[in-house]
């Protein structure tokens, strides 16, 4: 009878591990991706091994092509994201934010 139920709770197991929905992912924190493209902007320096993601997301996750590049949409899109960072916001940070934008506007 053991035998029974456990070779059952293995197949349920495997059954359900097969059946999972896929993992998607995750979007990268705003403000991180502010800061990163802030100072690579500023100073084209790389960020280092904590901006890696942030800067994969904003190069990869934050263009548009439609088929082609589409730079004026893909600028709107950046500044759309960036602009949900609260710190963005201030009159202070404005400045930094068209900086980004129009560093790396025609960047795919």
């Amino acid at each position: 009878m053991k035998l029974r139920v456990l070779c059952a709770t293995l197949a349920f197991g495997v059954l359900g591990m097969m059946t999972m929905a896929p993992v998607h992912a995750q979007s990268v924190d705003p403000c991180t991706v502010y800061t990163c493209m802030a100072g690579i902007s500023g100073s084209g320096a790389s960020g280092g091994p904590g901006c890696t993601a942030a800067t994969e997301y904003f190069f990869g996750v934050l263009v548009v092509f439609d088929p082609y590049f589409d730079a004026p949409d893909t600028a709107q899109v950046r500044r759309n994201y960036l602009a949900t960072c609260p710190g963005s916001n201030f009159e202070s940070n404005a400045a930094i934010l068209n900086s980004i934008i129009t560093t790396w506007y025609a960047v795919p």
